[in-house]
């Protein structure tokens, strides 16, 4: 074979790994884009059942939530909150729901969580 040939399929050959390359790493994002979704519905309805009278629901409103793992740091920020007993993030809704015990806890101080955490809230 020639220089000129042997260029070319090496071209070629380069080319042909490039895309399967390309095509790998979408399909990865796809499936990651899957997994960082937060099923915030069913899991705002399960903190709607286990309100109790010492319990309260409080919604916040949450901006700059691109991924699922913005979702975690707000929510882990929203738990270190002391009388949290629990926080659902959505990155996909921008809202988060937070049980907290009743009269323990101000929405001030959530919102405080979230800024520091890198996010600005809002009360829903």
């Amino acid at each position: 074979m020639c220089k000129k040939h042997v260029n070319f399929n090496k071209a070629v050959s380069g080319l042909f790994v490039f895309l399967i390359v390309i095509s790998v790493s979408i399909v990865n994002a796809a499936a990651l884009q899957q997994e960082n979704v937060t099923l915030f519905h069913s899991k705002a309805n399960k903190l709607a059942v286990n309100e109790s009278k010492d319990e309260e629901l409080i919604r916040l409103k949450v901006d700059g939530l691109a991924s699922g793992a913005c979702a975690r740091l707000v929510q882990s920020a929203l738990l270190d909150v002391n009388g949290v007993k629990d926080a659902e993030v959505s990155h996909m809704e921008g809202k988060a729901l937070v049980q907290v015990e009743k009269g323990k806890v101000k929405i001030d101080e959530l919102i405080e969580a979230v800024e520091k955490a890198g996010y600005s809230a809002s009360e829903n």
